[in-house]
């Protein structure tokens, strides 16, 4: 006991002193060490802030361009308000978007929220001018005004600006954003660390500070700029300053930021540039140190109290295991009601005693195993002798053996067991020994985990087969693809590494509309299965289409993803198109209008919508033929056909040749008006693709069309009723001169 004390307690006395050594090395370099963390957490905090910020421009600069090429496709004001609100509609930071002819005047408002001030804009539309596709103005930053009054509280915002052109690509103005700079404000206003973050524009006015009267200098005090507020601050640093700074009162780190190249390549472009100016001051650091080295002083005096506890038990447990060696207990009660069967055997190996466990597993009494050796156990044909030889050998040598064996019952059952052998000495007599042996019956187990293994194996077979040949996809809530399998990738183009990681929307096709998605999206959303057809497009832009279910993927009731699987369908669909889709013009055949005419019908009669039919025709198109032959009269209905779905170019409009040079346009949820302002626009359209034609009868000297429409209600005419009634306006376009449309509401009963 004496000894063991005595080790223990030099080991104890070294450990102390080579603790004490350390923790005066570490406090004595723990201002530099905290305060070298502190530099890093604070840098790592504005850096991720700038992050953050990149993105929202990234943002800003997709929506940007993505609303100039819609103006690009369709200039129609009530189109270009539906699709740009319903874009911006959620996005608070958008306070204003509307378009400017070349002249800086406004020409139309999206949201018009009135709080746009258009000649802020004329300052620098000479810069704007100089913009090329594709390229982005940031304005200074403003405050906004409302009938020229500064709006309270303050909304700091910049014009983000592009030029827009029209269908021939030619320069029609400029797209103008009006964006709120409040989220980015409240971005560096916040910090987990005591952290003031300025933002200063390229005139070191101050935009804003904790205390709210020093914001904005350049509108209400021209005379506030970094310098006259903060005047121990500014004298630290130069004007071209970056990186950090440490002196006995503030801890400073000044970052510039060009917010005009998040949003371009050109650097030529003028640029905002901003600055970050982040002040801690010293005081906070040192106070968190002060209570950093408080913790480690109870620390130290903890460490001790557990290592004097620790040593104390430590010397109970050796005094109480060298008695417990000295002889062998063993506790009747342990013994007999053990689950493992146990049996102890002296040096010659004779069995001693057994326990219950033992005689119900092997089929032996107790009277009739002892003095008996365990070979009476032993089986033949399922271990070699070499097998049993090494057992006895670790046991010999090491005093300890476990492992699997096959024994035999007492019936002659063989049995598998989990054996471990130990070997105890005598404390009375170095040389005399005993074996304890300890098993459990596993035979019922090894067959359970065959059949599991087998399973397994089963089950690894199917998902082989399920990866190879079935088309499955997982996302998670935000669309981010976790998983695809082999035969996804095949159908894509895509390989799993290329593909895992990006967002879902990466094999949307453009002709997929945005509301198809959102009627995805709002259904799984709410827990429901979805199921349908999609149109993808393949790594290298080629189509194809599958049949897909998809579900939601649930934790503990929490949905955390989808998952897709899915069928290929791109060569029925391709059939499909084939047989309703004319050759030449590539718009749907006669055979498909006589199909979806009756079903358009019935759909907008349970929507309660009503439906715009028109039929068209080009004027003199045989004298046409004669003129200039058919080869030329085939690009000319190839030319039309192209310009009628373009302007007819809603997701739910249809265009059809009914043959010949005649075509039809169907279109639902609409008025006489506006159908007849679209007809009237593809007329002119028309004519203004300057296709000659000098035998038009004095019409034209160039290709016209004629166009005659219908407006009904859906309950009140059949397709038939209604085609006829088209015709026959067509007709009347025709009798007043030709290159007319002609419309009409008809609210006739279909009795």
């Amino acid at each position: 006991m004496k000894k063991i004390s005595f080790t223990f307690l030099e080991t104890f006395v070294l450990f102390t002193i080579i603790f004490l050594l350390v923790s005066i090395s570490y406090i004595k370099n723990l201002d530099n060490i905290y305060t070298k963390e502190t530099t890093n957490y604070i840098q790592a905090e504005i850096d991720i802030k700038v992050e953050n910020l990149k993105e929202s421009f990234g943002i800003l600069k997709k929506d940007t361009l993505y609303i100039s090429y819609i103006y690009k496709l369709n200039k129609n004001q009530y189109i270009l308000k539906d699709e740009i609100a319903s874009l911006i509609a959620l996005k608070e930071p958008y306070l204003e978007v509307y378009f400017l002819n070349n002249d800086g005047n406004k020409s139309l408002d999206i949201n018009e929220n009135n709080l746009s001030q258009t000649d802020d804009i004329k300052n620098y539309l000479d810069d704007i001018k100089k913009l090329k596709r594709g390229e982005i103005y940031l304005s200074p930053i403003k405050l906004l005004q409302d009938r020229n009054q500064i709006i309270t509280p303050n909304v700091p915002y910049i014009s983000v600006i592009t030029p827009v052109y029209d269908k021939y690509d030619i320069n029609d103005g400029f797209l103008v954003i009006e964006y709120s700079l409040n989220d980015i404000f409240k971005l560096f206003s916040y910090s987990k660390f005591e952290l003031e973050t300025l933002i200063l524009n390229n005139e070191n006015y101050i935009l804003n500070s904790k205390n709210s009267k020093h914001n904005f200098g350049f509108v209400y005090d021209k005379n506030k700029t970094l310098e006259y507020i903060y005047k121990d601050i500014y004298s630290i640093i130069r004007e071209d300053f970056q990186g950090t700074f440490k002196n006995d009162e503030h801890y400073l780190n000044v970052k510039d930021i060009n917010l005009t190249s998040f949003m371009n390549l050109n650097n030529q472009i003028k640029p905002l540039k901003l600055k970050l100016l982040s002040i801690i001051d010293n005081n906070i650091i040192k106070n968190k140190l002060y209570n950093y080295l408080k913790t480690i002083a109870w620390i130290v005096i903890l460490y001790f109290l557990i290592a004097l506890i620790i040593s104390f038990i430590f010397s109970e447990y050796s005094k109480r295991e060298k008695e417990n060696k000295s002889r062998l207990k063993i506790s009747n009660n342990v013994f007999e009601n053990s689950h493992d069967g146990i049996i102890i055997t002296n040096k010659d190996n004779r069995i001693l005693q057994v326990n219950k466990s033992f005689t119900k597993i092997t089929g032996y009494s107790e009277k009739e195993i002892l003095n008996k050796t365990p070979k009476i156990l032993k089986s033949s044909g399922f271990h070699t002798k070499q097998f049993y030889k090494n057992i006895w050998e670790s046991v010999n040598n090491y005093n300890y053996w476990e492992g699997e064996i096959t024994n035999i019952k007492k019936d002659g059952t063989p049995y598998t067991e989990e054996l471990s052998i130990t070997k105890i000495f005598s404390d009375d007599d170095k040389d005399d020994f005993y074996y304890i042996a300890s098993f459990v019956d596993i035979t019922e187990t090894k067959k359970n985990n065959k059949i599991i293994e087998d399973k397994l194996q089963e089950n690894k077979t199917y998902l082989e087969i399920i990866n190879d040949y079935l088309i499955t996809l997982k996302v998670d809530i935000n669309g981010k693809i976790l998983d695809v399998s082999d035969a996804f990738c095949r159908i894509c183009g895509y390989s799993k590494e290329e593909i895992v990681g990006q967002n879902h929307n990466i094999l949307k096709h453009p002709d997929t509309t945005r509301k198809f998605y959102l009627n995805i999206w709002e259904k799984i959303y709410s827990g429901e299965t979805w199921e349908g057809e999609i149109k993808n497009m393949m790594k290298n832009k080629d189509v194809y289409y599958v049949h897909a279910k998809i579900s939601p993927m649930y934790n503990n009731n929490t949905i955390i993803g989808y998952a897709s699987v899915a069928v290929d369908i791109t060569d029925k669909k391709r059939i499909e198109e084939m047989s309703i889709t004319d050759e030449l013009t590539q718009t749907f055949n006669r055979r498909y209008f006589n199909s979806i005419i009756q079903k358009e019908i019935l759909r907008a009669r349970r929507d309660k919508k009503t439906i715009g039919l028109a039929i068209l025709d080009i004027d003199f198109f045989k004298q046409y033929n004669d003129t200039y032959g058919h080869i030329k009269g085939d690009k000319a209905l190839i030319k039309t056909a192209n310009c009628i779905k373009s302007t007819i170019n809603r997701a739910s409009d249809y265009v059809f040749r009914l043959g010949g040079e005649e075509f039809g346009v169907l279109v639902t949820d609409i008025d006489e008006k506006n159908f007849y302002l679209l007809l009237e626009k593809l007329r002119t359209n028309i004519e203004d693709l300057h296709i000659e034609h000098k035998s038009s009868n004095l019409i034209s000297k160039e290709l016209t069309i004629s166009i005659g429409g219908i407006v009904f209600n859906s309950n009140n005419l059949s397709a038939e009723k209604a085609y006829k009634q088209a015709d026959k306006t067509l007709y009347k376009a025709k009798e007043n001169g030709r290159n007319k449309v002609f419309i009409k509401n008809d609210n006739i009963n279909n009795s």
